[in-house]
Formats: C-alpha cells, structure tokens, sequence
C-alpha cells in the first residue's frame, strides 16, 4: 500500500507542477528562453539534492569491475543476535528486531548481487523487510527497504454451494525455501540490485526491520546481463520432437495459480464475457486471478505446468487490462525462476476491455521459441513498473529537489 500510495503520488505531483508551468508560462506573453541561453539547467543548485540514491551509488562505482564468479556466504559464522534454528541445523534464525553480521572474503574486488535463501516462519503474515549494511554503512538508500515475499496457496479446491456458485477457498501460507535476489522494493530498478565489496574481507549485515527469517545460504553472486533472444536462440540444443510433442497444447487456467506472493490475489470471477473459461451468466464461477489487487510492484503469481518432451514449445497469455484507461501494465516473465532472455523481461499490456489471447512474439510477430525439457516448469508473472520506474524514480528527485530549492 505505501508503494501504491507513493506512485500515486508522484504522479499527481507531475500533473500539479505541470499545470503550474503551464499557468506561470501562459500569463506572461515572453518566455525565458534568452534568459537560460546556454544555462545547464540539469546541474545541481549548491548541495541541493540526494547523494544516497542507487543511482548516485552506481556512479560513484562506474570504475570498477564487475564480480565474475560466485562468493559463498558461512551463514552459521556469524556475529550478533541470531540463533542455529532446531530445525533446520544448517541455517540461522533472525528474530524481528535482530542485528546479524558476517565475515565475507571477496578475492577480487567489484560489483556484485547478493542472493539469499531463506525461509518464512509463522507469524503476522506480512512481508520480511531487511536493512543491508556493507562494512558497517548503508550503501544507499533502497538497501534500507529490502522486501522479501511468502507463499501463499489455495487452502483447498473450489467446491459449490447448494445453488451452483463456486466457494472461493481460503488461503494459507506455504513453509518452504525461497531464493531471492535483494531489489527495489519500490520497483524503480527491475535488476536486481549491485553492491561493492573490496577486496580481502568485508563485512555484510542484515538488519530486521520487519518479521522474523530463517537464512540458510547467502551468496555474492556474479553480475551477469540478460542475453538477447538471438544469444539464448544460439545455445538451444539441437532437438528432433515427435509429431505428438509438436501438437502438443496444455492449457493453465488462470485461477488454477500454484502460488502467489500475496494472500489477496486469489481466484475471481467475472461475468462480463464468453470468453472466460468457465463461463456463466447465471452462476458465479472462478474464471481468472489478479485484477485490482495486483497492483504493486514485486507482486507476482506463479503457476505449474508440464511438456512431454525436450524441445521448443510457444507461451500464449490470456490477460486483460481494464484498470487504467491510457496507461499500461507491466509484468515481467520468468520460467522456473529465470527471465530466458531480455524482450520477456517487461511484457506490457494495453488498455482494452476484451479479453486478448496473446502470443509471446518479437515486433514481427513471429512467435518466441522456449527450450524446455520433458517433466514439469512453473511460469511466474512478476508486477513491475516497467520503463516507468525511471521516469518515477527521476521525478521523485526532481521534487526533492524542488522542495529543497522552495525551504532555502
């Protein structure tokens, strides 16, 4: 909610001061473009403005080198206020409120990701969030609001009462080990986050600012850049599919979701069109899943599914987006926890009021080819922002900015 709240608002404020403009401009019939003649109008006004911004961090680092091989974390040598979970011998239990810090040996210095396995524990049912400290110091100011998510699944089936309706079930959380990459919370930065560690050993800490954490593996991971479509296309293996695997069509729906990160994005059901699966004009019936509730960045929804054989199969998605007239929605797209490659990393969806059966293609309309061996995949669709968190992001500081310049 305070994310939504936030974007909100920003928005409103980019409305406010554009029509402010507009109004100040259009009551003088002269304009200052003489008097700012050659004036950098992007240059920073004394010390006005923020120096503690992931973009400001990334600046300040542009010279070193990126980490190419990955750094294990010992997560039982530690120093501070956790404990050895009993159950899980091998992991360390951070308690809400707890100060945790390691030992890291990096052999070359360099940006790096820090991916960390951990599991939920019962408690108040929100998020965990983290502060990250590097050596002591918080490296900017998104590392202070790291956002970690739970499972959540359907308690049990669909079942109907005794007029036909389906009965939406319950939710309840799943207990079991996730990985995650830290990131933008707010969702201004799609990739996860870089941290610079020099060489020989630092120091990582980890502060609960929010709900208790089982940690079993922390690692520095190496910056590696999705590849292209072209560059996954050249390391797909040659394959030969069977006329069976070539035809083959599975068919997920959408309310049949494995998983999701928040208990509110359940099933639903709409009425206003035949082309949802089930239909029915005269019962409520379970036909889809998100909507308004999924409207905050780092949400996501997850579903199961299977292939008969090794080979390239299509991905077909049946969405609409009737929430926000002249804008778009983003969601970015993942097979088993992975972006395959760069043009499914953003997929954005339109304004319509139809349901649009869409296949994943390129701008030629040619469809993308996923390499997929035999057994069972999940999809995951993840909000996001999109090419919008950079303008957000930049607004943002604009009217930090602008507010500083107001107060002096």
């Amino acid at each position: 909610m305070r994310k939504k709240r936030m974007v909100s608002l920003l928005v409103f404020l980019a409305v406010v001061v554009a029509i402010v403009l507009i109004v100040k401009l259009g009551s003088d019939p002269d304009d200052y473009h003489a008097k700012y003649e050659g004036a950098d109008l992007t240059a920073r006004v004394g010390e006005i403005g923020r120096d503690d911004t992931y973009e400001a961090y990334l600046q300040s680092h542009a010279s070193e080198s990126e980490g190419n091989e990955a750094i294990p974390i010992d997560v039982l040598a530690y120093d501070g206020d956790a404990k050895t979970d009993q159950d899980h011998p091998d992991s360390v239990y951070t308690a809400d409120g707890s100060f945790v810090t390691w030992k890291v040996q990096v052999p070359e210095a360099g940006m790096y990701r820090l991916l960390i396995d951990y599991l939920t524990v019962d408690s108040r049912g929100v998020d965990m969030e983290r502060e990250l400290y590097i050596n002591g110091e918080i490296p900017f100011s998104g590392a202070s609001q790291l956002c970690f998510t739970r499972l959540w699944t359907d308690a049990g089936p669909i079942r109907k009462d005794n007029q036909g309706n389906d009965i939406r079930p319950s939710q309840q959380e799943i207990f079991d080990w996730q990985q995650a990459y830290c990131k933008d919370d707010m969702g201004y930065v799609i990739e996860p986050y870089k941290f610079f560690f020099h060489e020989g050993e630092n120091t990582l800490s980890l502060k609960a600012v929010n709900e208790p954490m089982i940690i079993r593996a922390m690692t520095l991971m190496p910056v590696v850049e999705t590849q292209t479509y072209s560059e996954y296309q050249a390391t797909m293996p040659a394959v030969t599919m069977s006329d069976s695997a070539r035809s083959y069509q599975q068919i997920v729906q959408g309310e049949s979701a494995a998983l999701r990160s928040s208990p509110s994005l359940y099933a639903r059901y709409d009425r206003s069109s035949p082309d949802t699966v089930p239909y029915s004009v005269t019962n409520t019936v379970m036909n889809y899943i998100g909507g308004d509730p999924w409207n905050t960045a780092g949400q996501w929804i997850e579903w199961n599914f299977s292939v008969p054989e090794d080979g390239l199969y299509t991905v077909s998605l049946k969405a609409r987006q009737a929430y926000q007239r002249g804008a778009l929605s983003c969601r970015s797209f993942y097979i088993d926890g992975q972006t395959p490659f760069q043009e499914v990393k953003t997929l954005t969806f339109d304004y319509d009021t139809a349901w649009d059966l869409r296949t994943l293609s390129d701008e030629h309309g040619t469809p993308y080819q996923f390499y997929l061996t035999a057994g069972s995949h999940t999809i995951r669709l993840e909000a996001t922002l999109g090419s919008m968190g950079p303008v957000l992001e930049r607004l943002e500081d604009s009217i930090f900015e602008l507010n500083q310049i107001y107060r002096k």
